[in-house]
């Protein structure tokens, strides 16, 4: 299968994608980043926020990343990811509440979340809401 580039999504505590796709769109540092088979080799680092594939079937999966590094080469993609969930395993209620607790620690109430990671943890949530949602 000439156009397809198969790609890897591991975080820390386990490997999340393993499957052949036919396109990528990762959350680089520099802004989105497109990816289809005969892509030029390329280690770009990740910001927070959504990776979307497709499958042969045309078919679109989402996957939350947290930031990390992917590695582009011949017809693999690598991405290590701080952190990593598929779409459809995202539970949207926690997802909601942490980002509930980011708001409270950014206007100075009382919250389970530091001050100082409050904006950091606005962002991840409100990425992991985006593909909850997308998902369904």
């Amino acid at each position: 299968m000439a156009n397809q580039i198969f790609l890897s999504v591991v975080a820390p505590d386990k490997a999340v994608v393993e499957e052949s796709v036919v396109s990528i769109v990762a959350p680089g540092s520099e802004g989105y980043l497109g990816v289809m088979a005969g892509h030029v080799p390329v280690i770009a680092s990740l910001k927070p926020g959504l990776l979307e594939f497709t499958d042969a079937s045309s078919n679109r999966h989402y996957v939350y990343v947290g930031g990390g590094f992917a590695e582009i080469q011949g017809d693999k993609v690598t991405i290590l990811a701080d952190e990593a969930e598929r779409a459809p395993e995202i539970d949207l209620a926690k997802a909601e509440a942490l980002l509930d607790e980011a708001r409270k620690a950014l206007r100075g109430e009382a919250s389970t979340v530091n001050e100082a990671d409050a904006v950091q943890e606005v962002e991840r949530a409100v990425h992991r809401i985006r593909a909850a949602r997308a998902a369904r």
